[in-house]
């Protein structure tokens, strides 16, 4: 893979409905791959200033905006 393809990811740690989990968030082409305890669970983008979600089984609304906003933040 070369320099400019290399796929660009980080971690953190949420408690969802009081489960500790570790996500691991991956940026491909301005999409985001989403690991929960390493399985891929969703692919989400940001779209004109609104998150929506591409792929996987639909997230928790408060599972969606954490995911989101520790993507802006690690970003900002």
């Amino acid at each position: 893979m070369e320099p400019e393809e290399e796929l660009h990811s980080f971690p953190y740690d949420a408690i969802i409905s009081g489960i500790k989990h570790h996500y691991r968030i991956t940026e491909n082409e301005h999409q985001f791959g989403i690991e929960q305890d390493g399985l891929v669970i969703a692919t989400v983008k940001n779209k004109a200033g609104h998150w929506q979600q591409l792929s996987g089984d639909p997230l928790r609304r408060k599972l969606l905006e954490s995911i989101c906003d520790h993507i802006e933040a690690h970003y900002t």
